[in-house]
């Protein structure tokens, strides 16, 4: 195994693992940092105390969470102050990383099967031909194989 091909395998173990965690962490109603604040006691005044900004400040920076319109270095600092740390990750909607790589090798075989068998059938080779499914399956194997410089275009 390549060196390239031994990282991008730790990466998707390491992606796999943050999205079976993240099933558990749905953001709450009202947001994080209004759910973290009740969760140990501490009010607006005393968290603006904190940051050293106004309460309006505060009460903004709920806002804007809650409207996903908040940054992820304000989320950290207020984060901090509440005694806190950010977590983020980017996680698959569904499924193992493994199947966004496979969906888009199978849409890069299924192009070059349907123009290789439209020009066979153009020189009447078609005939004893493989199903189309197979065949996709076996040069999605081989592309995601190869791993490609153009294999997200």
């Amino acid at each position: 195994m390549s060196v390239t091909r031994a990282k991008q395998r730790q990466a998707q173990d390491r992606i796999n693992q943050a999205a079976s965690l993240a099933k558990s962490l749905a953001k709450p109603f009202g947001g994080w940092i209004a759910t973290f604040q009740e969760a140990i006691g501490m009010n607006a005044p005393a968290l603006a105390e904190r940051l050293d900004v106004s309460r309006n400040t505060i009460y903004a920076s709920i806002r804007n969470e809650q409207a996903g319109a908040i940054s992820l270095n304000q989320l950290e600092k207020i984060a901090e102050a509440m005694g806190g740390r950010l977590v983020y990750a980017i996680v698959p909607r569904e499924g193992p990383v493994e199947e966004i790589v496979l969906a888009q090798a199978r849409t890069k075989a299924r192009r070059i099967i349907q123009r290789t068998r439209a020009h066979m059938a153009l020189e009447e080779q078609s005939e004893g031909l493989r199903s189309e499914a197979e065949m996709v399956e076996d040069l999605a194997a081989d592309i995601i194989r190869e791993g490609r410089r153009d294999f997200w275009q």
